[in-house]
């Protein structure tokens, strides 16, 4: 029972995480358009760094860390009610699309995170714009 309470943690965990990852996206594409632009230098940096590591899971096609510790969990809980799919999909797929390409995934995460990227450079948070000058 303590491994399917740790399973479920670490979805909510996960969604949180995908929750990050998105309202970072709004809210750098927010500030494209908006004078006063969104200039939380930790929560930017942290959005980035973690937007690289998604986009770099994807491009290796990798699971994320949090997905292989939730099947792990789940197995020793049930071996029956893992999922031999990445996370997103998983769920997604159950809410949403009935047969999904990975692709739906892929090509939203890579465009995420060239435009932070890119947002990143032309219009660094003030912190850090300051310590380069």
């Amino acid at each position: 029972m303590l491994y399917k309470l740790f399973a479920d943690a670490i979805v909510v965990i996960h969604f949180a995480w995908i929750l990050f990852m998105l309202i970072g996206f709004i809210l750098t594409l927010a500030g494209f358009w908006r004078r006063r632009f969104f200039d939380k230098w930790l929560f930017r940096t942290l959005h980035l760094c973690g937007i690289l590591y998604v986009g770099a899971l994807v491009l290796l096609r990798q699971y994320c860390p949090l997905t292989i510790l939730e099947n792990i969990l789940r197995t020793k809980y049930n071996p029956e009610v893992t999922y031999p799919i990445s996370f997103i999909v998983h769920y997604i797929e159950k809410l949403v699309y009935p047969d999904i390409n990975p692709l739906v995934i892929l090509i939203p995460t890579v465009i995420i995170a060239v435009f932070t990227i890119i947002m990143f450079i032309i219009k660094p948070p003030a912190k850090i714009r300051r310590m380069f000058k």
